[in-house]
C-alpha cells in the first residue's frame, strides 16, 4: 500500500514538473522570438545602410562607419541569443545592457575594429566600402598607419570600458563571461589577419593545434 502511495505521488510530481517545464519553455521561446525579431531588424538596417553609401559611392565619416558598422558586425544579436540560452532569468536585464552598459556595445565595437584591421585591404581590393582604418584616413588626411594605430587605440580603451564594466555588480556574470569572451575571440581571430575569409597562417595553426595535435606531456 505504501509502495502504491509512494508511486502516485512520484507519478504526479513528474506530470507537475513536465507541465511546468513546457509552460516555461514556451514562455522562452516567445520572449526569445521578439528579442530575435527586434534584433535582426536592427541588423537589416545597419546592412541597408552599408547597401546605401555603396551604390551610391558615399564615404561616411569616421563616426558615422562606428555608429552603424558596431551593429553591422552581427556580434549584437548573436550575444542576445547566447544569453537567452545560457540562462532566461536574465532576460530583464537586456534593456539595461544596450542602454546604459558598454558590455554589449564594447565587444561588438572590439569585433568589428578587429575584423577591419584584418580583412579591410582584401575587402577594399573587391572595391566594398570604406572600413574603419579607411574613413579615418580620408577624413583626418593621415597615413594608413596613423588611422591604423588609431583604431588599435580604441580597442585598448574600449577593453577599459569592459573592464570597469567587469567590477560593477549589476549585471549577470552570465552576461559579463559572453562578452568578454566575445572580445577576446574576435581579437584572437583577426589578431593576424582575416582568421576566418581565408582560413590560412597563424590563425589556422592555432585551432589546429588546440584541436587536433596532441599535448605533450
Amino acid at each position: 500500500m505504501k509502495l502504491h502511495s509512494w508511486q502516485y505521488k512520484a507519478k504526479k510530481i513528474l506530470e507537475e514538473a513536465k507541465a511546468f517545464s513546457s509552460e516555461n519553455l514556451k514562455n522562452v521561446i516567445g520572449k526569445l522570438e521578439k528579442v530575435e525579431a527586434k534584433q535582426w531588424d536592427i541588423l537589416c538596417r545597419a546592412h541597408i545602410t552599408e547597401a546605401r553609401w555603396f551604390y551610391g559611392g558615399q564615404i561616411p565619416t569616421f563616426d558615422e562607419y562606428i555608429k552603424n558598422a558596431w551593429i553591422s558586425i552581427g556580434s549584437l544579436g548573436g550575444l542576445v541569443l547566447v544569453c537567452f540560452v545560457e540562462a532566461d532569468s536574465i532576460v530583464h536585464q537586456f534593456p539595461n545592457c544596450l542602454k546604459d552598459s558598454q558590455l554589449f556595445y564594447r565587444p561588438s565595437l572590439i569585433t568589428r575594429l578587429s575584423n577591419d584591421l584584418g580583412t579591410s585591404k582584401a575587402e577594399m581590393e573587391r572595391k566594398d566600402i570604406p572600413k574603419a582604418v579607411q574613413s579615418y584616413t580620408i577624413e583626418k588626411g593621415v597615413s594608413e598607419e596613423k588611422a591604423r594605430n588609431h583604431v588599435k587605440e580604441l580597442i585598448s580603451n574600449s577593453w577599459k570600458k569592459i573592464n570597469e564594466e567587469i567590477l560593477d555588480s549589476r549585471f549577470s556574470r552570465v552576461i559579463v563571461n559572453l562578452s568578454k569572451n566575445m572580445a577576446r575571440t574576435a581579437q584572437c581571430i583577426y589578431q593576424h589577419g582575416d582568421g576566418v575569409g581565408t582560413s590560412t597562417g597563424v590563425t589556422k595553426d592555432c585551432i589546429v593545434s588546440s584541436i587536433l595535435r596532441p599535448i605533450p606531456i
